[in-house]
């Protein structure tokens, strides 16, 4: 996606706004925890470095937003040779910093670390992440630093130590033509399968979506979410979790091939849903519905709904090593990764399609207006997903319920 010349000077107003609200360019970290310079400082120190960035490496579209779009604005820009590591799996990484922790290792090889969740609260826990710094940055003023879902990492307080990259939401997705009107809570869309037998299913957990789903009953049936914002307590989820297990039980004679069976990943899923096996689906990408009409995958008449008492979505981010050589560096990618104009064509559909970070409101209209563009006939406007999001449980509270799925369900 081409930005217009218009928005492109829109852009430059906002982030020279940025710079006059920080003092002369904002105020960072580099170095060690406390030591404050100013981010034109950190900007000039990066020029002509490199800066590793280590990251999951399993999407094609994100490999290739990274690789394309990110890396040619960091070198024309800043001056930054971005060079990304692909990861099977974030905790490769993690684990690869605490051996170097425990060796006494000051100077690594990961300046930049995309993660979140458990990899993040592990490695809080260890003291692995530089920091605090991500508040300091010229564009965390478009960020709500106040939110539950930003300032809490699956429930664990982010204290500044990392920044917020994008978003997923939990969505549902629907055939209109075969589904008039889509079930609006868990009660309704009980009584939907029934009414429809054999045309909803999910993904087993440990699947991501799945295990998604799963939560979003977990939370309907017990009425609440704030308490698993906390640490887990054994005894809260023994009390609390049958609602949800008898509420799944009653739902899977009603699913595809009367339950005797699940999906056994989101993929899988969505090809039953492509082939009209099943007429709703789900998904933790908001854009999903329209990249797949828009590739001829899923019929024109596909459309997507939140629950009506909101939907769990979570923030990842990207974080700096306690002994990233690169603390600079590493910063100035972070500012330009939450840049409005990174996050616009990082919500392209057409490309990653990964929702903002950024409140809208507090965007120029120009900007507010290009994001709004970005809405498709299968998808919902960025507003509306936002004023209906849930903040997701803590890991020991998501891992409880994938354990109890395959003992309560699966198995029963």
């Amino acid at each position: 996606m081409k930005l217009k010349t218009s928005l492109l000077v829109a852009l430059a107003g906002v982030l020279a706004l940025a710079l006059a609200a920080c003092g002369g360019g904002g105020a960072g970290s580099a170095g060690s925890p406390g030591e404050e310079r100013p981010f034109a400082e950190l900007e000039e120190a990066a020029r002509g470095t490199t800066v590793n960035f280590f990251m999951w490496g399993g999407d094609e579209e994100i490999n290739a937003y990274v690789d394309g779009y990110v890396t040619s604005r960091l070198e024309e820009g800043h001056g930054i040779t971005l060079r990304r590591t692909p990861l099977p799996d974030t905790a490769d990484a993690v684990n690869k910093l605490l051996n170097e922790k425990s060796a006494g290792r000051q100077e690594g090889t990961i300046d930049l670390l995309w993660i979140n969740g458990e990899n993040f609260a592990t490695g809080a826990e260890a003291d692995l992440w530089f920091g605090p710094w991500a508040e300091d940055l010229p564009n965390a003023r478009f960020i709500d630093w106040e939110s539950d879902d930003i300032k809490r990492d699956f429930g664990y307080p982010v204290e500044g130590r990392e920044a917020p990259w994008g978003k997923a939401q939990f969505v549902m997705i629907y055939d209109s033509e075969q589904v008039q009107d889509p079930p609006r809570n868990m009660d309704e869309l009980l009584s939907w399968a029934e009414d429809n037998p054999g045309r909803f299913t999910y993904p087993a957990p440990p699947d991501f979506t799945g295990n998604a789903f799963v939560e979003q009953v977990f939370y309907d049936t017990t009425g609440n979410v704030e308490r698993y914002q906390k640490p887990f307590d054994e005894e809260i989820f023994e009390q609390e979790a049958p609602a949800t297990w008898e509420y799944l039980n009653e739902l899977e004679p009603n699913l595809w091939r009367g339950g005797q069976t699940y999906p056994e990943s989101s993929s899988a899923m969505e090809e039953l849903y492509a082939n009209g096996e099943v007429w709703m689906n789900m998904s933790y990408n908001p854009q999903l519905a329209q990249r797949q009409v828009n590739n001829g995958l899923y019929p024109e008449s596909t459309r997507t709904y939140v629950f009506e008492d909101g939907t769990l979505n979570n923030t990842h981010y990207v974080a700096i090593p306690f002994n990233a050589p690169n603390k600079e560096g590493a910063q100035v990618v972070a500012n330009f990764l939450q840049s409005p104009e990174a996050q616009l064509e990082k919500q392209d559909p057409e490309g990653w399609g990964d929702l903002t970070t950024l409140e809208l409101d507090r965007l120029p209209e120009d900007v507010r207006q290009e994001f709004e563009r970005l809405d498709g006939e299968a998808t919902l406007p960025l507003e509306e997903l936002q004023e209906n999001q849930l903040p997701e449980a803590r890991t020991d509270w998501l891992l409880a319920l994938e354990e109890g799925w395959q003992e309560e369900v699966l198995k029963n």
